[in-house]
């Protein structure tokens, strides 16, 4: 009896051993590979600073961390996806203030801004509007305007379709103009940068990094920049505003890694520190210096409340164009 009873204790105790064993393997987090879904293509801005801090994944998370592009829809197809997956943590999006400001004007969603939990900033988007003067002879906004009212349809490249904030910001800007035009999507920067390259469009809009290195190499040239005070970039020097050339059309972007709101409060702690810690590691810092960009680390309010702001202003936009 007292040798069954010895063998039952012992069993219990292995078992009991097993379970909590189990029990921290459950509870720890993450164990396997994050995914990031990202709604623009390859190359561009986000994309590119994305793809960066993803490679950091091992060495401050311990896990992979990988980029799923998922465009089209305006960021809809992405933001679709992200809703169908799971809310455990292993999904995160990059997600921007025109998502929810003003995609939902011109797209049927199925989110709504309560459905995800900005973790942190990732940059703050400085669209600039560019030409490329082998094809087209323009160098400045006033050469723009003068071809636009020659009669010529101006064909310009964007990152995205109605809804999207590139579509809705160089749109507004024709419409500003007075001059026709005749809007070109694109999926991503890069490919509309590209399209311009080509002399398929007149005209693209675009942000660090995609533009940079062409405008510095003279095959591009700038117009001017929907942030209200001009922007200054490495190598390309000080680029007006539009509202400093007389157009009063400004726009300040910004994109973030969010997740669902669902999602527990330890994992999305540990989502925030992984990407905070990629922001202070001095590699990094010298890859955004490298774009002449800096990593933007606002906080979750933050987020929400710039939001809130945008949306506000994008009312004029919305009305000008439907």
């Amino acid at each position: 009896m007292k040798k069954l009873l010895l063998i039952l204790l012992i069993v219990t105790l292995v078992a009991g051993t097993i379970f909590a064993q189990g029990g921290k393997e459950q509870k720890a987090f993450p164990n396997k590979r994050v995914t990031m879904i990202m709604p623009w293509g390859l190359g561009g801005g986000p994309d590119t600073i994305a793809r960066k801090v993803a490679s950091f994944g091992e060495k401050y998370l311990g896990v992979p961390v990988i980029v799923e592009n998922k465009t089209g829809g305006a960021g809809t197809i992405a933001m679709d996806a992200f809703m169908q997956a799971s809310d455990d943590g292993y999904t995160m999006v990059i997600s921007n203030g025109p998502l929810f400001s003003l995609t939902p004007a011109f797209v049927d969603v199925n989110y709504t801004i309560d459905d995800i939990t900005p973790l942190i900033g990732m940059r703050v988007v400085e669209f600039v509007i560019l030409s490329n003067p082998k094809y087209t002879n323009i160098h400045t906004l006033n050469e723009l305007i003068a071809l636009g009212k020659s009669g010529r349809i101006i064909k310009y490249a964007t990152t995205g379709g109605p809804g999207n904030d590139s579509y809705t910001m160089i749109s507004v800007l024709f419409e500003k103009l007075n001059i026709p035009a005749q809007a070109v999507p694109y999926d991503g920067g890069q490919d509309a940068i590209n399209a311009l390259l080509g002399g398929h469009v007149d005209i693209a809009i675009g942000s660090p990094p995609v533009y940079r290195d062409y405008v510095v190499s003279g095959e591009l040239a700038v117009l001017g920049t929907f942030i209200p005070d001009g922007i200054e970039v490495d190598g390309i020097g000080r680029i007006p505003s539009f509202n400093e050339q007389g157009i009063a059309a400004e726009f300040i972007g910004m994109d973030y890694f969010a997740v669902k709101s669902s999602v527990d409060a330890d994992k999305k702690a540990v989502l925030t520190k992984f990407i905070q810690d990629v922001y202070a590691d001095k590699e990094f810092q010298d890859f955004m210096k490298s774009l002449s960009m800096e990593a933007w680390g606002a906080t979750e309010q933050e987020i929400k409340h710039e939001i809130i702001v945008q949306t506000e202003a994008m009312k004029e936009y919305i009305n000008l164009l439907k």
